[in-house]
């Protein structure tokens, strides 16, 4: 019985574990979509002025917060959220590197290429009641 009991606490603790894990995952999520947003909006700022230095860096600083976006969805086996990370990532490395050689027109449809934000957002985002956004699986 007392093993049982035991047995029973500890399938609680891990339960209880597992669920604040999932949500500070989902809020450093959260976290990088806002980054993304924000790097994403002065990466536009920077091609329209033709900044190619700084469009690189932003570019390649997307292609890191698309890796860890990559690995989330990756984490939680949702095969098209991985596929629009990765798609974003090549296309933001692909931005950076045509940069990178002073090719900004060629930079810019690059990173037009890279928004695949749409497609993930319908997918993979719902509106709560709240009004809030919500990550949708």
């Amino acid at each position: 019985m007392k093993r049982l009991f035991t047995m029973g606490v500890l399938v609680v603790f891990l339960v209880l574990g597992v669920t604040v894990w999932a949500q500070q995952d989902e809020a450093q999520y959260r976290q990088w979509m806002l980054s993304v947003r924000d790097t994403n909006s002065s990466l536009g700022g920077h091609l329209e002025a033709g900044a190619a230095a700084e469009v690189a860096a932003e570019a390649k600083k997307l292609v890191e917060l698309f890796s860890q976006v990559h690995a989330f969805w990756e984490s939680r086996n949702v095969a098209d959220a991985m596929k629009f990370a990765m798609d974003a990532r090549d296309g933001f490395g692909r931005a950076a590197e045509l940069a990178d050689a002073g090719r900004l027109e060629e930079a810019s449809e690059a990173v037009t290429a890279a928004r695949t934000c749409s497609g993930c957002h319908e997918a993979h985002r719902e509106r709560a009641a709240d009004g809030s956004w919500q990550i949708k699986y």
